[in-house]
């Protein structure tokens, strides 16, 4: 045994002991088992590192059902069939850039055997060179092999990465796929994502905790974006300036790069584009203009999103006025259908039905744009969030599900959006993100009175 291996093996159980419930990550792991009765799910961990990131990111739903943050060189395999779990963990390169100084859930390398399998509540750990002997005798088995496809946020992509007849290049879950399915060409590899987010859609007690106080210190990064917000300002400086808040009010910094888009940038045809694009289509904000702030920031891996629409100037003029109130009252007639038992599409037509009631009395050419552009079958954008900034909204609510509901209208070169984030009770829908003006004239006086200092 090499030193550095010796050194992680006495030093990482006992932490671990100390930092991690282990039995909510049981709990996790069962109720995957419970999914899968038929298969064995495969979860890599991370093991890219990038000089431009500001920190490492653990695969999500791998940290999800172990609780380590850095693992390197780490297989989870949840066996539905024989209901208990194996953690195949990679060597400690023989390296001084990884002496093992990161201890417990934020080891980098986790030690084969007993005293991790103790500290880490996961019946067997044992060393990855055994792992491709595992996958043959699931084969041999009759067991099918489920991994993950990368949840929601892989849908959101420009399209396949090679041309067609070449393998996938990226993401890493497309590469993954593929090694799974190399070691058992005779099998089926079957996504194993709907499972993963039935078992991740209903929040613990100790991750809505976790989420309400990521939104909390969101809070100020949210007023520093709205101070930010001046006529001639890039939007570049709005988003710096959400970052240093983010780092001020301690979270590990933003949860997504903020979204500061004005003018036209808000728009649908141009919303996403500056996720493409090496400038972020940055661009000077113009008196006249509204800014769609969407912001939040992280804490210990979980994710704050929410925001609201600001004007450039500070004041918004009739139409803007208008369509702002007309977009949160639509919004509210959303969220008060939001309970368990009903649905997304109970959301949205709720939204789209308090429009067209009153697309008839609106008074600005702005506003009757906007409302025109709505029917009954107008879908609008709800997300699940958590340990994933854009997870799956599940097909019935139920509590303790944790949602993000932005809908947005649009007219011209003007889009407006208002945003929270909601857990599900068995009531209906607790706010868990700040209490934020939303009406034209209360976001307006909050502008004024913030500037006025």
């Amino acid at each position: 045994m090499s030193v550095l291996r010796l050194l992680l093996l006495l030093c990482l159980a006992p932490a671990l002991a100390r930092a991690v419930d282990v039995t909510e990550l049981a709990g996790r792991r069962r109720a995957l088992m419970e999914k899968v009765p038929d298969g064995v799910v495969l979860l890599r961990s991370s093991s890219a590192m990038s000089w431009e990131a500001s920190s490492f990111r653990q695969d999500p739903a791998f940290y999800y059902f172990t609780g380590l943050t850095n693992a390197h060189q780490a297989i989870l395999a949840v066996d539905g069939a024989a209901k208990e779990a194996w953690l195949f963990a990679g060597p400690v390169p023989e390296s001084a850039l990884f002496v093992p100084h990161l201890r417990g859930p934020e080891s980098i390398f986790v030690a084969p055997g007993t005293e991790s399998e103790r500290a880490l509540g996961i019946e067997h750990v044992v060393a990855w060179d055994g792992f491709a002997g595992f996958v043959a005798s699931r084969r041999d088995a009759g067991l099918a092999l489920y991994v993950d496809s990368g949840g929601f946020a892989a849908t959101l992509s420009l399209g396949s990465n090679t041309p067609k007849g070449v393998p996938p290049v990226e993401p890493t879950w497309a590469v993954w796929r593929r090694a799974v399915r190399d070691l058992a060409p005779d099998l089926e590899v079957k996504d194993a994502t709907p499972m993963l987010d039935s078992v991740r859609a209903v929040k613990s007690a100790a991750e809505i905790a976790l989420l309400k106080n990521a939104a909390d210190v969101t809070l100020p990064a949210f007023w520093s974006a709205v101070a930010a917000v001046r006529t001639g300002a890039r939007q570049r400086s709005v988003e710096a300036a959400v970052v240093s808040a983010c780092v001020e009010a301690g979270a590990e910094g933003p949860s997504f790069w903020p979204w500061i888009r004005s003018g036209a940038s808000a728009g649908p045809a141009a919303l996403f584009e500056p996720l493409a694009d090496y400038h972020n289509l940055d661009r000077a904000m113009a008196s006249g203009e509204v800014v769609r702030v969407d912001l939040g920031c992280e804490l210990r891996l979980y994710k704050a999103d929410y925001g609201r629409t600001i004007p450039v100037s500070g004041r918004f003029d009739e139409g803007q006025r208008e369509l702002l109130d007309l977009l949160v009252g639509a919004y509210r007639a959303g969220v008060a259908q939001m309970r368990p038992g009903s649905s997304q599409a109970d959301v949205f037509r709720a939204t789209a039905a308090y429009v067209i009631e009153r697309r008839g009395r609106l008074k600005t050419p702005l506003a009757r744009e906007a409302a025109a552009t709505v029917d009954e079958r107008t879908a609008f954008f709800m997300h699940g969030i958590g340990l994933d900034l854009i997870e799956a909204t599940p097909a019935v609510f139920q509590a303790g599900n944790v949602i993000c509901y932005e809908p947005r209208l649009t007219a011209r070169d003007q889009s407006f959006f208002v945003e929270d984030t909601f857990l599900i009770t068995a009531s209906g829908a607790q706010r868990i993100s700040p209490d934020l003006p939303y009406t034209a004239e209360e976001l307006g006086k909050e502008m004024a009175r913030r500037r006025r200092k």
